[in-house]
């Protein structure tokens, strides 16, 4: 009963499936050395030419074209085929309906919109920058008053928003409502840009539209955009006592939702601030924690004070214990003075302090304890050191870091080659 079983260790002879295993080997190299299959080619042949031009079928479109069909030809909805081929970022059809004279600001479709509109709206970079190097002007507006670097602002095309500016549209331009880049991306976008790149870009916080009134820190806190309020409140200092026209400012707006969690801390903090300001008799500590001004002085002090009041504590005659509690309870004073009223802006200023206190009161010890057990060479050789520290502290202070700060126009002039090359 056992004849029929594999024994590989006794016989060697009985291999299952050897056979099967070598037609599989053959096959295989049989079909390694078959040519590979071509694509099969979608058949265009039946397409018209605005279907070509949306497919991106160039050889359909040429075949057209050149048959006699005009490229500048609207179809029903006044709407050419170069703008289909820009807001199907449809590069290689563009350059040929360029060469073969396509108007590069046609207008047509619902909102009278140029190319150069539909690729920006859409956000095909590559097809705005073929357009713009054609001679499309970006400052047309469509039938809703926007210009392209409105729209590309209401879509968060932060890119095309910084090409449209270096190419040298404003960035405070207004629409037809007197609406700014500004003002749209920050009613209709949440994200950090573009609302930071225009302000850095030079766009006017200041600016107010003609229906409303409004600011574009107005629009955001209408949209309640916590990102827009807060990149306007902190970045661009906008002001918070700007009325529109029904009188509300963007104090009183944020002030009737104070409670509200959208609102970050610090724009808060700016609110209270602002709010403080308003009101004409303050205690002397809201004043101390709401005026900046007091709140340096109070920063430049506190290390000058404590290294005097810690000198003190040491020089009493008492036991050491009560030095300790002593030290212990100055410092929870002024712990407690630096959470209350210095912020982080604030605190970076407190190594400067600490050294300028640091210096100043060796200089009192050395005057008043040091000098008369000292020769007057030896005061000299420590004058001459201290010289030498201030100088090195200048330098360090005041000296070039080795920051490259370029101008506007000098990074207008390098990205947008840039974007030119990248693109080709």
């Amino acid at each position: 009963m056992y004849q029929t079983a594999c024994n590989v260790a006794t016989t060697g002879s009985c291999v299952p499936g050897t056979e099967n295993d070598r037609d599989a080997e053959r096959q295989a190299a049989l079909m390694a050395q078959q040519p590979p299959t071509a694509p099969v080619e979608p058949d265009y042949s039946g397409f018209d030419i605005v279907k070509a031009t949306q497919y991106g079928a160039i050889a359909r479109v040429r075949e057209l074209i050149e048959s006699g069909w005009d490229v500048n030809q609207p179809d029903s909805e006044t709407v050419t085929l170069l703008h289909w081929a820009a807001i199907n970022n449809r590069r290689d059809i563009i350059r040929y309906f360029l060469e073969k004279g396509a108007i590069v600001d046609a207008v047509g479709g619902e909102l009278n919109a140029t190319p150069l509109h539909w690729a920006t709206r859409q956000g095909h970079l590559g097809s705005v920058v073929l357009l713009m190097n054609a001679g499309a002007d970006p400052r047309i507006r469509d039938a809703e008053g926007c210009s392209c670097i409105h729209i590309a602002a209401q879509f968060a095309h932060t890119a095309l928003v910084a090409y449209f500016i270096a190419k040298g549209v404003d960035p405070d331009l207004q629409d037809r409502g007197g609406m700014t880049a500004l003002m749209w991306a920050a009613w209709k976008v949440c994200a950090l840009d573009p609302v930071r790149l225009l302000l850095t870009l030079g766009a006017n916080p200041a600016m107010v539209d003609y229906t409303h009134g409004n600011t574009a820190l107005h629009w955001a806190i209408l949209a309640r955009n916590a990102t827009a309020i807060s990149t306007l409140v902190l970045k661009s200092r906008a002001s918070l006592d700007v009325p529109n026209l029904r009188g509300e400012t963007p104090l009183t707006m944020l002030e009737s939702q104070a409670g509200a969690i959208w609102i970050g801390s610090k724009v808060l903090d700016r609110v209270r601030e602002a709010s403080q300001k308003t009101q004409t008799q303050r205690s002397l500590i809201s004043r101390l924690r709401h005026d900046k001004r007091l709140r340096w002085w109070a920063m430049v002090a506190c290390p000058f004070t404590a290294f005097y009041l810690a000198g003190v504590v040491f020089t009493l005659n008492t036991l050491y214990i009560i030095k300790f509690f002593l030290l212990g309870c100055l410092y929870g004073i002024f712990h407690t003075l630096g959470k209350a009223l210095f912020d982080e802006h604030l605190l970076a200023l407190l190594p400067l302090s600490v050294y300028l206190a640091t210096k100043a009161w060796f200089y009192v010890t050395w005057i008043v304890y040091i000098v008369d057990a000292v020769s007057f060479a030896e005061t000299l050789v420590f004058l001459a050191c201290s010289a030498a520290l201030w100088v090195c502290f200048m330098k360090s202070w005041k000296g070039d870091p080795g920051i490259i700060r370029p101008t506007q126009e000098q990074r207008f002039k390098v990205r947008t080659p840039l974007i030119d090359c990248v693109l080709r």
